[in-house]
């Protein structure tokens, strides 16, 4: 009788109906989070979290469906995997190489064979400039550019590291306490422990993902690394606040981790703490010169705060460094854009579009470019490919129906805006008015 009662509802009014699951938010005020059919009725119960009320199958539903974003989330990091080693394999290959050069060079120096040194003079002279001015690294130098590229690999698989220590910081939490839980029908404690395990998840997935569209942007791969970036803000709504938390903590350990100290910039930046944004990139910058994505992110920031010079410039030593680094051309495309400078922003997004022709949005920069030189069937063009690459930018449909407007095809305009209007929540009642202002027109 005693085991019996524990499925049985404790309030008074209404005491010994069964219980039907618990309420999720993690914000309920209720002193119990148990409820049975009349307390899901009750005005005066979880009447902020109602639509959180789940009952036992639910939970189950839910469990396993996140159990399988898991397995989806697993195949996404196998499948990255594949990418990364087939790098790791070409670049040892290259490393390879060099080494074998080298002891011929080394070799020919102990044989006193000046010709075959002369004939391998580039080489050392490549070698001589990389180990003494990484900054400038010419584009005939091979071996500096394969060596620039592999350390940034490297950089990146240490960011790696970073992400799977998050996941040891809160492993003491697992879901089989909480089925144990429920399995000893303490439904309150299996409630708080689920719940806590799903907003570690919740964390844990949101800065592993992030943290992976870095690696993508690395690789020249920045449409797939903005998708995995827009997933992780999706994943945790909260993503750049824990990230911030998350790199301060890891800067405890060690202040000088160029990959954390990057990570709190995006932070920083989300926040609008520009300047502050700057100075963890400088910080990577002072130590490692070349290093791409410190450049990046501090040209970034720069456009924010409308510095557009100061951004090229800074965008410039990436690309010196590295000329096929596609987020510099997207970043220093923008700050031309900005800056009236069309025609050279249209040259820089077909730079960034020749290296990786699957980001959307350079698409639309460059429609906008075309646009405000007055190219507008070009412009239509730019976007009909954005919008091709992802079918749900508002932004995009936006733009084109007012270029359709302007010549005079309000019908194919009047479906842009309903399209704008389908996956844009903002502007909702401005989108309608243009819509009905074009009816009566046609």
């Amino acid at each position: 009788m005693k085991q019996q009662s524990l499925f049985m509802c404790q309030d008074i009014t209404h005491e010994g109906e069964v219980i039907q699951g618990f309420c999720l938010n993690l914000g309920c005020q209720d002193s119990r989070s148990q409820f049975c059919l009349q307390c899901g009725v009750d005005p005066m119960k979880h009447s902020i979290c109602r639509k959180d009320l789940k009952g036992f199958g639910q939970i189950q539903n839910f469990i396993t469906k996140f159990n399988q974003y898991i397995i989806d989330l697993i195949n996404q990091f196998n499948k990255q995997y594949s990418l990364v080693k087939k790098k790791y394999e070409e670049s040892t290959k290259q490393l390879e190489n060099i080494k074998l050069s080298l002891q011929k060079i080394s070799d020919s120096l102990n044989q006193q064979d000046y010709q075959q040194i002369k004939n391998s003079l580039q080489m050392i002279k490549e070698c001589y400039q990389f180990s003494n001015n990484q900054e400038k690294i010419m584009k005939q130098n091979q071996i500096g550019t394969q060596l620039l590229s592999i350390k940034r690999m490297i950089q990146a698989l240490e960011q790696d590291q970073g992400k799977q220590q998050i996941i040891i910081q809160d492993n003491g939490i697992t879901l089989e306490q909480g089925i144990e839980l429920l399995n000893q029908k303490k439904w309150q404690e299996a409630n708080d422990k689920i719940t806590e395990y799903l907003k570690i998840l919740e964390k844990q997935s949101s800065l592993a993902t992030f943290f992976l569209s870095i690696s993508l942007i690395e690789m020249n791969q920045p449409g797939k690394g903005m998708i995995l970036r827009e997933q992780a803000k999706k994943i945790n709504s909260n993503l750049f606040r824990d990230l911030l938390d998350y790199s301060d903590l890891e800067l405890q350990k060690n202040s000088q981790n160029s990959f954390i100290l990057i990570a709190k910039s995006y932070a920083l930046n989300d926040e609008n703490k520009y300047k502050l944004a700057i100075e963890q990139c400088e910080k990577v910058l002072k130590d490692e010169p070349s290093h791409l994505h410190a450049l990046y992110r501090k040209s970034f920031s720069l456009q924010d705060l409308n510095q557009h010079s100061q951004s090229i410039s800074c965008i410039d030593k990436a690309l010196n460094y590295d000329s096929k680094y596609s987020i510099g051309y997207i970043v220093k495309g923008n700050s031309l854009n900005n800056l009236s400078e069309y025609k050279n922003a249209i040259v820089c997004y077909d730079q960034a579009i020749k290296i990786d022709p699957n980001y959307a949005q350079v698409y639309f920069n460059k429609g906008i470019s075309l646009a405000n030189l007055g190219e507008d069937e070009d412009a239509i063009v730019c976007y009909d490919q954005a919008i091709q690459l992802d079918p749900n930018y508002a932004q995009a449909y936006f733009n084109k129906g007012y270029l359709l407007i302007e010549m005079k095809k309000y019908q194919s305009a009047i479906e842009n805006y309903e399209q704008a209007l389908l996956y844009c929540k903002l502007y909702q009642n401005e989108f309608k008015q243009l819509i009905g202002e074009l009816r009566i027109k046609k």
